[in-house]
């Protein structure tokens, strides 16, 4: 996915914490010291083709929020942008620190916006939105997280989650209390046969394409398969990586899910009323994946839109560290517009991921290159009133 010109050998050396979003053609970024990070909203070429914590309460996905089915549908497809190039695949994050603000995360409602791969679940199973949307450039990202919703569509529990995941199928009970480790053992313990994931994934298809109604191009259907394959072949060692290689070594699918913050809060598989919170949104159509570029003129702008019809605000924007690809100014001005058009309240939060290439972030804890970070929105604005962001080094420092 890298270019194979030199000039353009220094756009990929950036790296992003989750999977993310990008910005327009016409603005580079500055590049990066090394790429290592799993977000996506790096600026791109177009593609050719288009002890533990206590659980969280039980708390009811709000009805009125809830799209219906052909809602889900319509903002899926109406809402994105064209899809976008990027230098990895980003099927799982890389962020160890995503758990470092989960205590500061409670129960919000309103509307939860991320971008991004799994870590999202972690944080939407924290704030309880009534509504959540992914936002990502990379029409993989979508897909992945339409894949993800016909998994929970099919997992009655955790372990049967994770078992459709790497391409086991069949009925998993489940002990109430199991641990994580149980889960994950019961789960993707032993690997599939290849005759099990191709009834897996056919069940998957027939979900997105018949049940959803969701029109999936022949690209689709091979990015999916792509995606659920590396799942199938490399269970819970499926790892971050970059399609240049760089030697970095980076957090497999079964240490980011095992991960827990300071207090032993974990993933959004570690409780079994966190997985129900989700399967309920996601039965309900509440996780919404959108293919976008934050600086873009559709995406945001269609959301904003959404949430302003529904009365709804945004109670947490998970950005990564998609912004500082957005620092040059006109590009810059584009996602400031979309920001202050999205409808807020003085709780209104964003999240964001620090990545360590040589300067090390005053509150990155030892053992990480990352470090994960709480900004109100009312400070983000009240700063870009007064004189605004000129890196994204300030911008991180600024809380």
């Amino acid at each position: 996915m890298f270019s194979i010109s030199h000039r353009l050998s220094l756009f990929f050396v950036g790296a992003l914490c989750a999977a993310a979003c990008s910005r327009t053609q016409d603005s580079p970024p500055a590049s990066l010291p090394d790429g290592s990070v799993s977000s996506s909203h790096q600026p791109a070429p177009p593609s050719s083709a288009p002890a533990p914590a206590a659980p969280l309460a039980s708390v009811e996905p709000a009805a009125p929020a809830a799209p219906s089915p052909r809602e889900f549908t319509a903002q899926f497809s109406g809402f994105s942008e064209g899809d976008r190039y990027f230098f990895s695949d980003n099927y799982i994050s890389n962020e160890t620190s995503y758990l470092q603000v989960a205590d500061e995360l409670e129960p919000r409602g309103g509307a939860y916006v991320g971008v991004g791969p799994e870590q999202n679940f972690t944080y939407i199973a924290r704030t309880r939105p009534e509504v959540a949307y992914i936002v990502d450039i990379r029409r993989g990202n979508a897909l992945l997280h339409l894949m993800y919703k016909g998994i929970f569509h099919a997992a009655k529990n955790r372990s049967e989650f994770v078992a459709r995941l790497v391409g086991r199928e069949g009925a998993l009970e489940e002990t109430p209390g199991a641990s994580l480790a149980q889960v994950l053992e019961a789960g993707a313990g032993s690997p599939a046969s290849d005759a099990e994931f191709e009834r897996v994934h056919a069940s998957l298809l027939h979900y997105i394409q018949k049940d959803l109604g969701v029109r999936l191009s022949a690209k689709d259907l091979e990015t999916l398969r792509d995606t659920h394959s590396a799942f199938f072949k490399q269970r819970l060692d499926l790892r971050f990586e970059l399609h240049q290689k760089n030697g970095r070594h980076y957090p497999s699918l079964g240490e980011l899910l095992q991960a827990k913050s300071a207090s032993g809060t974990g993933s959004f598989l570690a409780q079994a009323a966190d997985y129900e919170f989700l399967r309920q949104m996601q039965e309900r159509h509440q996780i919404v994946p959108i293919v976008g570029d934050f600086a873009g003129d559709q995406a945001l702008a269609k959301l904003a839109e959404e949430l302003e019809r529904r009365k709804l605000t945004v109670s947490v924007f998970y950005t990564s560290n998609v912004e500082q690809y957005l620092m040059e100014p006109e590009t810059w001005k584009r996602w400031v517009r979309n920001v202050e058009a999205l409808p807020t309240n003085a709780e209104s939060v964003f999240v964001r991921c620090y990545l360590d290439q040589g300067r090390r972030h005053p509150k990155q804890l030892e053992g990480h290159r990352t470090a994960t970070l709480i900004q109100p929105f009312s400070h983000f604005e009240a700063t870009q009133q007064k004189r605004g962001y000129k890196s994204f080094w300030q911008l991180v420092n600024d809380d």
